[in-house]
């Protein structure tokens, strides 16, 4: 009976430790993510102190406002694999638009509109709105952006965030608060200053708006808590970010009537330079300006996404390769 209670113990205690050491694995490679039932839980009896949404406080005192907001943070939180893939997006992407809205002046948390706009995907939308942004043609081509059939900057991250920041600068000379901004990112500015006027109110959490754009604000502000605080909601995110890939800036001063060569010359696929490049349009690329100059992003390092075939590889080892490639390539499937 004790011998079997020892083992009991002792399996016990081993099951305990490989569960430790697992647990720490999952952190840093990608393994099956397990869902922490200790997730934060808001509401409205017991709401946080201060919510802010750029540096403006979110008036939860307002029993509405305070149950508009735990709605859209109940929405946004709920534990599912596509927040995995958002957190992971997020924290390749966000860093890179922060230095862009700090050098407009803009708040740091307008980084979150282009979360909420895109999931931080390049998709177009019924309404031909595209890009991180969401950005229609028309809007694109008043800011400076070069939309043809070649190419559409819109879906080029940097320069569509550098349109979204004139916009909000444009904005807030209008309306002289940043949560109105935002608001009229949704609806334009001339729909808030009309609903603003129509209602004579001066307060978007007043306003009695079209369902969109009347939960906009809480679902900015409940994606902002997931990204700064996974953990809280029960995500326990990776450190393996397929996302983060080194890549090099190559000038282009030429047309390039072959894309696909291109790519070949520095040891891609066309997918993958379209994957980093989803501004290029078509196959080819034409620079009818000689004063004009491109940016191709290519991954710095090329052979660690294709493996190219060898001569005198053995049957064998080519099977080996194509599973390689096959398990790399899908990590780079089109957003």
């Amino acid at each position: 009976m004790k011998k079997f209670q020892l083992i009991l113990i002792f399996g016990f205690i081993i099951s305990l430790v490989t569960y430790g050491i697992y647990s720490r694995l999952s952190e840093e490679y990608d393994f099956f993510y397990e869902y922490d039932s200790r997730y934060q839980v808001y509401s409205v009896e017991d709401p946080p102190e201060k919510i802010y949404f750029a540096g403006e406080e979110m008036p939860l005192e307002d029993k509405v406002v305070a149950k508009k907001f735990e709605n859209e943070l109940q929405v946004q939180t709920f534990w599912n694999y596509s927040k995995i893939s958002l957190i992971k997006r997020a924290r390749h992407w966000l860093p890179q638009l922060e230095p862009i809205l700090k050098q407009h002046g803009i708040p740091k948390d307008f980084k979150y509109l282009a979360v909420v706009e895109s999931m931080l995907n390049n998709v177009e939308s019924p309404k031909s709105a595209a890009g991180f942004w969401q950005i229609m043609a028309s809007t694109g081509a008043e800011y400076g952006l070069e939309i043809n059939e070649e190419v559409d900057e819109r879906y080029h991250p940097i320069k569509a965030t550098h349109v979204a920041c004139q916009y909000f600068k444009d904005s807030y000379k209008k309306f002289g608060n940043w949560t109105s901004v935002a608001a009229s990112y949704n609806i334009g500015m001339s729909g808030l200053s009309r609903a603003l006027r129509n209602q004579n109110e001066t307060s978007y959490y007043k306003l009695n708006l079209n369902s969109q754009t009347a939960d906009y604000i809480f679902r900015i502000v409940a994606i902002k808590q997931l990204l700064e605080h996974p953990k809280e909601f029960g995500y326990n995110v990776p450190r393996y970010n397929p996302y983060a890939i080194p890549m090099k800036r190559i000038p282009v001063k030429e047309s390039i009537p072959d894309l696909a060569v291109f790519a070949e010359e520095h040891g891609i696929t066309l997918e993958i330079l379209r994957e980093h490049n989803a501004w290029l349009l078509k196959n080819s690329l034409t620079i009818k300006d000689p004063e004009k100059t491109y940016t191709l992003l290519v991954p710095r390092n090329p052979e660690m996404l294709v493996k190219k075939e060898t001569k005198n590889a053995s049957p064998q080892q080519a099977q080996t390769d194509s599973i390689k490639i096959s398990v790399t390539d899908s990590t780079l499937s089109r957003r």
